[in-house]
């Protein structure tokens, strides 16, 4: 135990940690939800927010994965603390899904954090018994994975996913205090056996590792626990430039790269790893980066790289770069259909690549009236369809129009043509075949295409 706790009871020690973390960013009748696994841990936290937190609506959710024959009998008597507690414990079941390949652990926290943001009410916080020793391990794991400065900056105190906030206020209290607490309480709590695998890289390091450590340097987990705070300050520091840069390099849905090339390597990597964070995908490997940002940056001016890692694509064109979720990449996405029969004033619905389509009555703009009248469709590119797009000018090739207004190539087989019968009548909301216009004050019909990826 590190010399701060030795002279203060595990419960007095317990209860200021409780205190100042919820206090701190909770309002003081904020409902509370615990994970509780039934564990040392979690009991621990059950029991001290039963005791010091009487003014808060508290209550406690189990996960039960159906993993150990004994899961039954845990949930069991995770309801059982609940009621000796007066403390209302849900138990729900949930189901792990190994065919992503992240291995049972990870499937099995995936899940259960699943589950447990599912059975948030309206305004609640989920609370996790995390502590001290637990952020050791985090930092070291992931140090021996070649993390960097946002890696190690370990488990975060506060942290949000969506509308859904989590909190662990037993981040900064010693395990050994966490311990001397349920000794002191006379806790009863669920040891699970796969806590002693060491198979497990988690269990080796806290079986094999830490102890050793720690009989060396008796204050590493107070040592550890202070550098995993400094590398998230310097993470803090890292995402303000990060914002700074991408300031002025960013441009809607793109990346602007004769600003980002100006920047350092150094800087380039940090705003590329933020910009994705920021976007919710994957950053890839230090290598995986290096290698992309080379391609991307350092091609020639006519080329268009591409780059792409598991879950994320990212595309060169023209002076910007284009980042796509993998599953939302129009270049490798299936539209529902390629032929729709379409009605002016209905609003067709195109996918999530090729957005809505509607039309609004405008006086002298659109579509002339005697066009509209006849049955219409929305088709998609084949190649070869021209129009004329202005009263004097020449017929065109839709495939030049596009490349001399700058549309994205992918999205070009995506942009709704509105035929009737063999006549092209317009192209999105882009041009409307001069032949079909309205004139004067005539009503016409102007197409609105809407809710679709950028196209330039």
């Amino acid at each position: 135990m590190p010399e701060s706790a030795q002279n203060i009871l595990p419960q007095a020690y317990v209860r200021r940690a409780l205190e100042k973390c919820l206090l701190g960013y909770l309002s003081p009748t904020a409902p509370v939800c615990i994970a509780f696994s039934g564990g040392m841990d979690s009991s621990v936290l059950l029991h001290a927010l039963s005791r010091f937190a009487s003014e808060r609506k508290v209550r406690a959710v189990h996960v039960d994965h159906g993993l150990q024959r004994e899961s039954a009998a845990w949930a069991a008597a995770c309801e059982q603390i609940g009621r000796d507690l007066q403390v209302p414990v849900k138990i729900v079941t949930a189901k792990v899904d190994l065919s992503e390949g992240a291995g049972l652990e990870a499937a099995a926290r995936d899940a259960r954090y699943a589950a447990l943001f599912e059975q948030l009410e309206h305004g609640e916080v989920l609370l996790t018994a995390h502590h001290q020793r637990d952020q050791m391990e985090t930092l070291l794991f992931r140090l021996l994975r070649g993390a960097g400065v946002q890696g190690l900056a370990a488990i975060p105190v506060h942290s949000q996913r969506g509308t859904m906030e989590l909190l662990r206020p037993l981040l900064g209290v010693p395990a050994d205090v966490i311990r001397s607490y349920a000794i002191a309480e006379h806790l009863d709590w669920i040891d699970d056996p796969t806590n002693a695998e060491l198979a497990m890289d988690r269990n080796f390091l806290r079986h094999n590792v830490l102890p050793t450590l720690q009989g060396r340097w008796p204050a590493a987990e107070e040592s550890v626990a202070r550098a995993a705070r400094l590398c998230a300050e310097a993470a803090e520091v890292l995402d303000d430039m990060a914002e700074h840069d991408l300031r002025s390099i960013c441009a809607g849905d793109r990346l602007k790269l004769a600003e980002l090339a100006i920047l350092s390597g150094a800087r380039q990597r940090n705003a590329m790893r933020y910009a994705l964070r920021s976007r919710g995908l994957a950053v890839p490997s230090e290598k995986q980066l290096r290698h992309a940002l080379a391609t991307l940056v350092a091609a020639g001016g006519d080329t268009q790289p591409e780059a792409a890692w598991p879950g994320v694509r990212i595309r060169r064109y023209r002076n910007h770069l284009w980042i796509f979720a993998e599953d939302g990449d129009p270049l490798f996405t299936n539209a529902p259909a390629d032929v729709y029969s379409w009605v002016p004033g209905n609003t067709l619905d195109l996918g999530p690549i090729r957005g809505h389509f509607r039309s609004e009555s405008q006086q002298g703009g659109g579509i002339a009236a005697e066009f509209c009248k006849q049955p219409l469709e929305l088709r998609f590119r084949q190649g070869g369809e021209r129009l004329r797009i202005a009263p004097e000018g020449r017929t065109r090739e839709l495939k030049n129009l596009l490349q001399e207004t700058d549309i994205v190539p992918w999205m070009r087989g995506h942009i709704p043509l509105l035929y009737s019968g063999d006549r092209l009548l317009a192209v999105g909301d882009l041009w409307v075949n001069a032949d079909c216009a309205a004139r004067g004050d005539d009503v016409g019909t102007v197409l609105k295409w809407e809710g679709h990826s950028p196209i330039r």
